[in-house]
């Protein structure tokens, strides 16, 4: 089945779907196939591959005429993520991981809000986390966003004043990315609320919509990889929100002051030193970050 054609200029409600995949053939097959399927097509598919061989995940590609191929520049998701972006030419942007498959209605109900939303919104919805605990068997666990609490966990419930999203159900405008990208700094972890805090620092606002979700099958593959950046992405983020977006040096001096100690005393409770090494490395490469970005101040 071939994507619908694409026509000369962007419309206001075009759709451009990002897939960034790493060495999980398979589960890309999986998800372009919950693509096709749809009810209604995005108007253009970008896959963005950061494989070391690339032959596995081309040959995926060659099932699905009119998906468009390219080699990531492998430097981590959000360097990936800007890949996809500067190939997009839709009006709107969504992005999926490969381990992710869409229901049959998702880009119709996608269509709709957007046809219905101001120029300015982020809209973000839920996904469906069928992981491998036994509590998640069956229809899976729904996942909404959280804002994030004083340490950058993201575990406190919202009524109405969104500050997160969900990023494989989140619809993007591209003007955003006129103005905002994703920092490369942030190889895996708190990227996606690091993008929502840009989002409304710039005046956008994020609305949630609860008929927006997806499936989301959480591959093991590349899980060790990734996992050693989880805790000095949210260290750094963190930080660069109370300094950038919020402009408040006390609670950036703060977390500075407080989050190390923080993460390091959550590790040594749990007897484990192995852990609490991860947590010194962690720290060690969030200050990385923070010296080689030295965000200032709009």
């Amino acid at each position: 089945m071939n994507m619908p054609e694409k026509s000369s200029s962007a419309t206001h409600c075009s759709i451009s779907l990002c897939i960034c995949t790493m060495n999980r053939p398979d589960e890309l097959n999986h998800c372009l196939e919950s693509v096709f399927q749809s009810a209604e097509k995005p108007d253009e598919v970008i896959v963005s591959d950061d494989s070391p061989d690339n032959q596995p995940v081309q040959a995926v590609i060659t099932q699905y005429p009119g998906v468009i191929y390219q080699p990531g520049p492998r430097r981590g998701l959000s360097a990936n993520r800007n890949a996809c972006i500067r190939s997009a030419t839709s009006s709107h942007i969504i992005f999926i991981d490969d381990d992710v498959c869409v229901p049959s209605a998702f880009f119709t109900v996608a269509r709709k809000l957007i046809t219905s939303s101001d120029p300015k919104t982020v809209i973000t919805g839920y996904e469906m986390n069928h992981g491998r605990e036994e509590r998640w068997q069956g229809e899976g666990q729904k996942i909404v966003p959280h804002n994030a609490d004083f340490w950058g966990l993201q575990r406190v419930p919202v009524n109405d004043d969104y500050r997160s999203i969900v990023i494989n159900s989140t619809i993007f405008p591209r003007t955003l990315f006129e103005q905002a990208q994703f920092d490369e700094h942030l190889r895996y972890g708190s990227e996606e609320i690091d993008m929502a805090r840009h989002a409304i620092s710039l005046g956008y606002r994020i609305v949630y919509q609860d008929a927006l979700y997806v499936h989301h099958y959480p591959s093991s593959i590349n899980r060790e990889q990734y996992q050693r950046f989880v805790h000095a992405s949210r260290l750094y983020a963190t930080t660069k929100a109370y300094w950038q977006y919020e402009q408040s040096f006390i609670k950036t001096f703060a977390y500075l002051l407080l989050a190390p100690l923080q993460l390091v005393g959550s590790t040594v409770r749990k007897g484990d030193l192995n852990t609490s090494w991860r947590a010194i490395q962690a720290i060690a490469i969030a200050g990385r970050y923070l010296v080689t970005s030295t965000p200032s101040l709009p």
